[in-house]
């Protein structure tokens, strides 16, 4: 009977033990987050990854890990979009012109010509505004995201085999873009013909002619290898390339209130960090391509050149209205007005 007792004693305790190392197991997975990028190691979105690693497992006192995946491991930027949206992903970097079929609101970001040609004034805007932070995020709360932050990475500076000048340059022109309704309107406007690539295909689509030109700011032309099968850089401010960091809602609004503040404090509070970071390595990467393709030319439009662009470009922004309905409109009027606001707190 004795040997029973102590039988069954034992029993109990390791089911115990073997319980509480469980639920120790479980606690630990529910803190090991999944953080998917659309660029490669060594891009601004991997330095932005890691800063927001290393501040958040500092502030949990290491009770959170974060595993960030660079592009392709998990997919492409759609499919880490997907990901997120169902849970699989807790993070991703997901930039708007990826939502613009699923959000129309989100092409507003690609809209050329909209944002001040002082990128000092655009990082405030992106840190501080209420139609994004409120009005275009409750829209993104809808579909079952929460946008944590939108930041810009430079600006997009196209990449082509002959001069940019003018917009009728563009004529018969083959430009890699994403698939946002809004930048392929914005192509067809200068008399382009835009393509739809993964990012992943562009270098063999440009080494095979299968596209005569590209958009990227200069880190990503260099890391991609792109300038390798290109003449001209040509730099038009028309839009920075702008992206944002998406967290599953459902996972967002389960977590601890503690965690909840300490993600969007830290997300936001990056701002800065992130500038200078894109600011150092689009400035080294172009320093880069030089050295490595003495060729290769940097074409910077006067202002004159640009405001011919400008002026196409703005029969978009009539489009986008139509197609995003009052609503839509009303979020891009009140950015318009935060821009200007900025640009003239920055011009005293």
């Amino acid at each position: 009977m004795r040997k029973i007792y102590k039988i069954v004693v034992f029993t109990l305790v390791a089911l115990m033990v073997f319980g509480v190392v469980n639920l120790e197991s479980v606690a630990a997975q529910d803190y090991n987050w999944k953080f998917a990028l659309e660029e490669i190691e060594g891009s601004v979105q991997h330095e932005w990854a890691k800063e927001f690693k290393r501040r958040i497992e500092e502030k949990s006192d290491g009770e959170v890990s974060i595993d960030i995946y660079p592009y392709g491991t998990l997919g492409t930027s759609g499919d880490i979009s997907e990901q997120t949206i169902n849970g699989v992903l807790e993070f991703s970097f997901s930039t708007p012109s990826w939502f613009a079929t699923t959000i129309p609101q989100a092409g507003m970001f690609s809209l050329h010509y909209l944002w001040s040609d002082n990128l000092q004034v655009n990082k405030h805007v992106m840190e501080n505004s209420e139609a994004i932070y409120q009005d275009l995020s409750g829209i993104y709360n809808e579909k079952g995201l929460k946008l944590l932050q939108v930041f810009h990475e430079g600006w997009q500076v196209w990449t082509a085999n002959k001069p940019i000048r003018k917009p009728q340059d563009f004529k018969g022109v083959k430009i890699r873009v994403m698939g946002d309704p809004i930048l392929i309107d914005n192509y067809k406007a200068y008399g382009a013909n835009a393509v739809r690539l993964a990012y992943s295909e562009i270098y063999s689509s440009l080494q095979l002619n299968m596209i005569d030109a590209q958009v990227q700011p200069y880190f990503a032309t260099q890391e991609m290898k792109f300038y390798e099968q290109q003449d001209y850089l040509i730099e038009a401010k028309q839009v920075p390339f702008i992206t944002g960091v998406i967290i599953n809602q459902n996972f967002f609004n389960n977590l601890p209130e503690e965690y909840q503040e300490m993600i969007v404090e830290t997300s936001r509070g990056m701002t800065d960090y992130i500038f200078d970071v894109q600011e150092k390595l689009n400035a080294s990467r172009l320093e880069l391509m030089l050295e490595d393709k003495p060729s290769l030319e940097v074409i910077r439009l006067t202002e004159e050149e640009r405001a011919a662009f400008a002026e196409i470009a703005r029969t978009v922004w009539e489009s986008y209205k139509e197609d995003v309905g009052e609503e839509g409109a009303a979020i891009l009027e009140k950015l318009q007005a935060e821009i200007e606001a900025a640009e003239e707190m920055y011009a005293e």
